[in-house]
């Protein structure tokens, strides 16, 4: 089991999002079990928040209730897809229907498939260092969109075409997503140019600042405050500062789960 979840776990184009889905996958499909399956996860998390989610989900479960866990949250993930791209439609309402997206996340892609024919072009960012934009590039081409894949720094010029950046994200805490470097950068050339960015984000990953703790550990990865932007959480979209109570107490509730 051990030398599985290596393999799912060092994964550098995935993405968290996919990485959880994989290991969900395996835990439904048997390959992943045992009496120290939460422990084993936990060990390998890291900074991904969706797998410390499954490790808690997975604490003091019988081995035989594992796959029904798993099964769990995979209905999760698809619920959750299915009611964020309801809220990105309403978020994009207004744009040009071109997107810019960043690095490679599997939550905005799911979103992305219930708007897929009203999306004219999407600029997807290389996401240097690694090659997960280019996977993601890939990914958005093979499900049907028109992608155009830029340097990071042509991400100035996108936005100015009037492309809403559509991010995903590793975690969201009260005042603060992660995502790759570069995240920052983009979210503050949007709002300069008077453009609300928005950060999908899987249930799984939300979490309190409290349970985040010092993270990020990788310098691939960085803070970027949720002022100002428009935040979508399955069901649920959140502008900030506006709704941030609101989001505070979905994130307590979420912690106490």
């Amino acid at each position: 089991m051990s030398d599985l979840i290596d393999e799912l776990t060092d994964d550098p184009t995935s993405g968290a999002s996919g990485i959880y889905i994989k290991v969900l996958n395996h835990i439904v499909l048997g390959y992943l079990k045992g009496d120290d399956l939460s422990d084993v996860v936990r060990k390998k998390a890291g900074d991904m928040i969706s797998l410390n989610y499954l490790a808690d989900r997975l604490q003091g479960v019988p081995l035989f209730k594992q796959r029904e866990i798993a099964k769990e949250l995979q209905k999760q993930v698809r619920a959750d897809s299915s009611a964020a791209g309801i809220q990105l439609f309403k978020g994009l309402a207004n744009s040009k229907n071109i997107i810019l997206c960043h690095s490679n996340s599997g939550t905005v892609l799911r979103a992305l498939e219930h708007r897929k024919n009203r999306i004219e072009l999407i600029y997807q960012t290389q996401s240097k260092p690694g090659t997960d934009g280019r996977e993601s590039a890939k990914a958005f081409k093979n499900n049907g969109f028109t992608v155009k894949l830029i340097a990071d720094s042509r991400v100035s010029t996108a936005i100015k075409g009037g492309a809403v950046p559509v991010l995903g994200a590793d975690s969201v805490t009260q005042t603060f997503f992660v995502n790759k470097i570069g995240s920052a950068s983009i979210v503050e050339k949007a709002l300069e140019a008077g453009i609300t960015p928005i950060v999908v984000v899987g249930s799984e990953k939300a979490c309190t600042e409290e349970a985040y703790g010092d993270r990020p550990k990788s310098d691939l990865f960085e803070r970027v405050s949720l002022d100002k932007i428009r935040l979508i959480v399955g069901s649920s979209t959140y502008r900030m500062p506006r709704d941030r109570k609101r989001l505070w107490k979905m994130l307590e509730e979420t912690s106490r789960k």
